[in-house]
């Protein structure tokens, strides 16, 4: 099958449109074919480099030109018209395709049959130095409604594009991310694990990569979520994250969407507290009952008459231990002014016991398991759980944990292949942006922490509830994963945030035995299904002389040589290093 590349073209630097041109002739060789569209440049260095190109009269590369400038969206379409490939690929003016992961992206297209299929990049600076790479999850339906991650190179049929109307005018800023999310309404990509270009980030770009964004940019990309919403048959709320990037900075929008669903019809949630009564806990500088201080701000969140909970009722399930008295308990829950009571569990700490006869007590069609050590600091969490959760295949919610210092505790347990969320560096929660937005924007994990862990009591009694094979640890991850056996999603949403003082009840020490039995349970099913199984990221659960945590850690000495080496080339070159490798000199098919 023939691929036509599609490059829209507007006064771009020479230099930079030699790059782009000539790795696409390259990656494109003698079987595909580039189409290069003008949209009424003025530039005369550009119209005089886009002429010598046609001068060359190659024959897989066709120069056109639009007489006025009429928009990306409509260059783009224009280039679709004129192209004669069974499958198109868009690419930046300013983009670099690297031949071999365009090579290996076309392999996994015809491997899965499919008819849209995405890869990784590298993105680098207007002087071709690295800035940060980019390992792209697999589909993540929840993240492409938050932030278009899947970004530029891909490639898709002709027979998609034309049968969901191609590009939308109107949308310039956003088209590419309009464009994914009503194909994504038809058929779900693939995600080819390897990088097919370089996008170069330069000053004007107005990408989702934590550049600066316009007013046009971030309204039209709030309408193609609205729109995709409405599509879906769904009212929905979408508004602009904003982020502060510098303390003395004002906050800025991104390219992330908090977009969400309104529930629909009535919800009762039941908020699973297994605790220790009389838990005293020094917080910023108080000494505190946390069973208590949970409950108030629970209080205070359900008392007032917000719009976002005119639907929603709650009552609490406290699941206490066998030697405290249940009058307590009910007294306390009265005493706040909420609805609920309270169980007493058998003799012997049991986490996953103590959970499961909460949820079997509990009367609502949701259930919130939440530690007694927890401060929600978003109000509205409840509307956002319940509008994630009246998806069918979304099994598992969670949220945001910091720590008392605001700093980062968890955010979802998931990976790409750089680094693990759980794991990264702590960064403040004002300022917790990264490449792929995993701080920002919601989106599907492999599992989510059982400090805050939302589900439907139905779900949750399919899948047996939580499993007595693993009492006091991991009982959260084997939920989720079983729950990802059975195709459904683990989302998390970074809009719920809550402060979480951990290890407040007991001594938190890894259970080794625990987690081999863990590995050797999903290992054999998740192998060729779960690239981001439990062992591959998360290796500070590793013992120090295991083979796992040596392994873990020659690769940490290894990174730091790496990244020392790099650091020292940078210092000692200036010549752009992401170029290298990518196109030879000999290799320029225009001049």
């Amino acid at each position: 099958m023939q691929v036509s590349f599609l490059v829209p073209v507007y006064n771009t630097d020479p230099a930079v449109l030699t790059l782009c041109i000539n790795s696409v002739l390259k990656a494109a060789g003698d079987h595909h074919q580039v189409v290069v569209v003008d949209d009424g440049s003025d530039r005369e260095e550009t119209r005089a480099f886009l002429s010598r190109c046609a001068d060359a009269s190659l024959t897989n590369l066709k120069i056109l030109r639009n007489e006025a400038n009429a928009g990306v969206s409509y260059t783009l379409n224009q280039a679709a018209r004129e192209a004669s490939g069974d499958l198109l690929a868009p690419v930046d003016h300013d983009d670099v395709v690297v031949s071999q992961g365009f090579a290996q992206t076309l392999r996994c297209l015809g491997y899965y049959r499919a008819q849209w299929v995405y890869s990784d990049e590298i993105q680098v600076d207007a002087n071709g130095f690295l800035i940060r790479r980019m390992f792209k999850p697999d589909y993540s339906p929840q993240l492409l409604r938050s932030t278009m991650y899947i970004n530029h190179l891909q490639v898709f049929s002709r027979d998609l594009f034309q049968r969901i109307g191609g590009y939308r005018e109107g949308f310039e800023g956003s088209q590419d991310h309009d464009l994914a999310l009503r194909m994504c309404e038809q058929v779900e990509p693939v995600h080819a694990e390897t990088v097919a270009y370089h996008w170069r980030i330069l000053e004007q770009t107005q990408s989702r990569s934590g550049e600066k964004m316009s007013v046009q940019t971030v309204d039209n990309g709030q309408r193609a979520l609205r729109e995709h919403f409405a599509r879906l048959q769904r009212d929905a709320i979408v508004e602009p994250v904003l982020l502060r990037r510098h303390p003395n900075s004002q906050s800025e929008p991104v390219g992330v969407y908090r977009s969400r669903a309104l529930p629909i019809g009535q919800s009762k949630v039941s908020i699973v507290i297994p605790c220790k009564l009389g838990t005293m806990r020094m917080i910023r500088g108080d000494n505190i009952e946390l069973l208590a201080h949970c409950m108030k701000r629970i209080s205070e969140i359900f008392s007032s008459a917000k719009p976002y909970l005119a639907n929603i009722t709650v009552e609490i399930v406290v699941v206490v231990n066998h030697e405290d008295k249940l009058e307590n308990a009910n007294h306390m829950i009265a005493h706040y002014g909420l609805t609920g009571f309270s169980v007493r569990d058998e003799e012997g700490f049991d986490f996953a016991r103590k959970c499961n006869l909460g949820a079997r007590q509990a009367n609502g069609d949701i259930l919130v398991f939440l530690n007694d050590d927890t401060f929600f600091q978003t109000e509205d969490w409840s509307a956002q759980v319940v509008s994630l959760l009246q998806e069918e295949d979304v099994a598992c919610v969670g949220g945001m944990l910091l720590n008392a210092d605001l700093t980062v505790q968890s955010c979802g347990d998931n990976v790409g292949r750089n680094s693990a969320v759980h794991y990264a560096p702590h960064p403040s929660a004002g300022n917790v942006g990264d490449a792929m937005h995993r701080y920002l924007a919601d989106h599907e994990t492999t599992s989510v922490s059982g400090a805050f862990l939302c589900c439907r009591k139905s779900t949750f009694n399919e899948l047996g509830g939580f499993s007595r094979a693993f009492p006091n640890s991991f009982q959260d991850v084997d939920f989720c994963l079983r729950a990802r056996a059975r195709g459904m999603r683990c989302i998390t949403a970074p809009g719920i945030r809550l402060l979480h003082f951990e290890s407040a009840t007991r001594d938190a020490k890894v259970d080794f035995e625990t987690l081999d039995s863990l590995r050797s349970f999903h290992g054999p099913g998740l192998a060729g299904t779960d690239r981001y199984a439990l062992w591959r990221y998360q290796p500070i659960y590793f013992s120090v002389f295991s083979y796992n945590g040596l392994k873990f850690r020659a690769f940490l000495l290894a990174r730091i040589f790496v990244r020392a080496a790099r650091r020292m080339e940078k210092a000692l070159t200036r010549r752009p290093r992401c170029w290298r490798g990518v196109l030879k000199k000999s290799e320029h098919r225009v001049h």
